[in-house]
């Protein structure tokens, strides 16, 4: 029953994280080339600002799938109540919060970047509108964690199809009629307020016992909220700096427009991320059920295929992105974004192919709640990250800037977490590189080739036939894994047939031998 349902919650996650990169897609030039590069500049540095208050959170959302995982698999609807309450009456106040830090943000914002004098009262309300949709996504977001640790990533995942078509139709119809970030910004408050909406009416539905308590939290509620949270709180904290403060770099010591050529390639980072992180996510509740009913042999087992599964999927869009970056850019955006915004994307992929591979551990840890010494290194990894690309930015621009995010993450992820993880589930480190990394690196090696020998011998004229050339060379990707994982397929293909009857086991067993 666990593998059908973590399945299912990958197969939703899947299509609503398609919807979205599909919907995206198209809506992204479009808004570029409506906005203008100085403009959707504008946009992405308040857009980044405002992603600031988002830590505000203090990492809640973690704290409340934690405890209502656990409280559900173990019947304590009680404790569920207590945690969800709690969270919601933090999340209110800290809503709070985000509305004054706004006005902060929107009173310096032109002593902090570059911008056109026109620009600068825009960009003043598109941060205000941006904090207030912030605002209802804090206070109402943890419904979202609800249904999360309920391992309800079919409903979580719809609702996200909804907010992702709502918006993009909201974009579209607004640009085409000539109205600006401001318009954009107040759409944003709109997407926010349906979006939680439909998650607060779905969590109650799912979970009939599930109560919102009307007063003032408890100490031993709040001291077990921030006994989990505050480590999350700092991991928010330095996965920020890390990868949403390199658009503020660029427009402090470059330009607006500067802005856009890295914003690109970094896009297309966040959409392998996403692809990899749907299907992950839902491990972390998993880990809390597993933990819950003392299954350690379980979570081993989730380590390991969860990472190979994280592989399977990031790998090759990883792989094609950096042999072939130049070129998609080239025929999505234009040729001018090509080599600036497709260099920044090859440097800033080196270090994401481990994260990706570590992005199971997380879940595993996370879920276990043994990410105190993830939090020290992301802390570390920030400091160093946010160092390295005010230094470097003034020697080699755009790219210093992503160097600067890539060298730290790459000693984290390399060297720091697989030691850490397999102390945690007492598996052998070299048992668990060779089973997942070395191995699905090794199937992997065909399509790189066929990727690299593609993009200098195989050029594509537009994106139809670009993917269609991937489509093709995911054939050697396929090939590799049957290669290297032809014992795991073959046992996986006979236990399948003996399950629907196909061969008795004497049959099966003769076959073995």
């Amino acid at each position: 029953m666990a593998s059908k349902r973590i399945a299912r919650n990958v197969l939703f996650n899947w299509l609503a994280l398609g919807v979205g990169m599909l919907v995206n897609f198209f809506v992204a030039p479009y808004v570029v080339h409506h906005l203008g590069s100085m403009l959707y500049g504008v946009w992405v540095l308040a857009i980044s600002l405002s992603s600031y208050m988002n830590l505000l959170d203090v990492g809640l959302r973690g704290a409340v799938m934690r405890y209502v995982s656990v409280g559900y698999t173990q019947g304590h609807h009680q404790e569920s109540n207590e945690t969800v309450s709690g969270a919601m009456w933090l999340r209110v106040w800290l809503s709070g919060a985000v509305i004054l830090t706004s006005i902060g943000f929107a009173a310096g914002f032109h002593r902090l970047f570059h911008v056109a004098p026109e620009a600068e009262a825009s960009a003043r309300l598109v941060i205000l509108l941006t904090a207030a949709a912030i605002a209802i996504n804090l206070s109402f977001g943890v419904f979202a964690g609800v249904l999360a640790a309920l391992h309800r990533f079919d409903w979580l995942s719809g609702i996200t199809m909804a907010q992702t078509t709502f918006r993009a139709v909201g974009m579209v119809v607004l640009l085409s009629r000539g109205h600006g970030i401001i318009a954009l910004a107040i759409w944003e408050v709109c997407t926010a307020l349906l979006t939680r909406s439909l998650q607060v009416i779905t969590a109650f539905r799912i979970y009939p016992q599930l109560r919102l308590l009307l007063r003032t939290p408890s100490r031993e509620t709040l001291r077990k909220l921030w006994s989990y949270s505050v480590y999350t709180f700092i991991i928010n904290v330095a996965v920020q700096i890390a990868y949403y403060t390199d658009n503020v770099v660029v427009g402090a010591f470059l330009s607006t427009t500067a802005v856009t050529f890295y914003a690109i390639g970094g896009s297309l980072l966040a959409y392998a991320r996403q692809a990899v992180n749907a299907m992950t996510q839902t491990f972390t509740p998993l880990a809390s059920s597993y933990e819950a009913e003392g299954r350690m042999d379980s979570l081993r087992r989730l380590l390991i295929h969860g990472t190979r599964a994280a592989l399977v999927v990031s790998l090759p869009i990883e792989l094609a992105l950096f042999f072939r970056g130049h070129t998609f850019i080239r025929l999505w955006m234009g040729e001018q974004f090509a080599h600036p915004s497709g260099t920044v994307l090859q440097i800033l992929l080196i270090s994401l192919i481990f994260t990706s591979a570590n992005t199971t551990s997380y879940g595993i840890v996370t879920g276990i709640a043994k990410h105190q010494r993830v939090a020290y290194w992301g802390i570390v990894e920030a400091a160093l990250n946010l160092a390295l690309s005010i230094v470097l930015v003034r020697y080699i621009g755009i790219y210093g800037v992503a160097w600067g995010t890539t060298l730290p993450n790459l000693f984290v992820e390399v060297v720091l977490w697989p030691p850490y993880v397999c102390r945690l589930v007492q598996m052998p480190l070299r048992h668990y590189l060779w089973q997942t990394w070395l191995r699905t690196g090794l199937a992997s090696l065909p399509f790189a080739a066929g990727c690299y020998l593609a993009d200098r011998h195989w050029q594509a004229r537009n994106l139809p036939e670009f993917f269609l050339q991937i489509a093709a060379l995911l054939v050697l990707f396929a090939f590799g894994l049957l290669l290297i994982y032809r014992n795991e397929f073959g046992v996986e293909a006979k236990a399948q047939m003996r399950r629907f009857g196909f061969f008795s086991d004497a049959r099966l067993d003769s076959t073995r031998s």
